[in-house]
């Protein structure tokens, strides 16, 4: 895969993502605000959201819901890319890239800033493997043996 494919993929993902986690919050707002009432909680400390259980409510939850698939999907998009800037990296002689976006990968899983980092680094500076791929030989025609079987 071409560098300039993982990373048009790559940023998919993170337009898709964006969507998504807008598509929550504005869900989120519209609920609270519009979807049912704040009422005094029996303890006496803060309130209690009691939605009206109809349309615009069942709205909200749509567009929650909706807008968490999409960010499902623009994870599952971004783990594409960064596996193909692994398999773009692993394709130079040098292995530190590969190394650098693996590790920024798997971090990643834990702390997702540096997961981001490691694939802008990747973007902005990564070499292409494209490059260094090896040309392969043609297969090579058939020839059929001089000798000629005795029967």
């Amino acid at each position: 895969m071409k560098k300039s494919t993982v990373t048009r993929i790559w940023i998919g993902g993170l337009v898709v993502q964006a969507v998504g986690l807008l598509m929550i919050g504005l869900g989120v707002i519209l609920m609270l605000a519009y979807g049912g009432t704040f009422t005094q909680a029996a303890s006496g400390n803060g309130y209690d959201f009691v939605p009206s259980y109809g349309g615009f409510f069942s709205a909200t939850i749509v567009l929650i819901v909706a807008g968490a698939f999409g960010t499902a999907i623009g994870g599952i998009v971004g783990l594409v890319a960064w596996i193909g800037a692994l398999v773009n990296t692993y394709q130079i002689p040098d292995k530190t890239w590969f190394a650098v976006v693996l590790a920024g990968g798997v971090f990643g899983f834990a702390f997702a800033l540096i997961g981001f980092a490691a694939m802008v680094a990747y973007v902005i500076a990564g070499p292409d493997g494209m490059a260094f791929r090896q040309p392969q030989a043609p297969p090579q025609a058939y020839r059929p043996s001089a000798v000629t079987p005795t029967g």
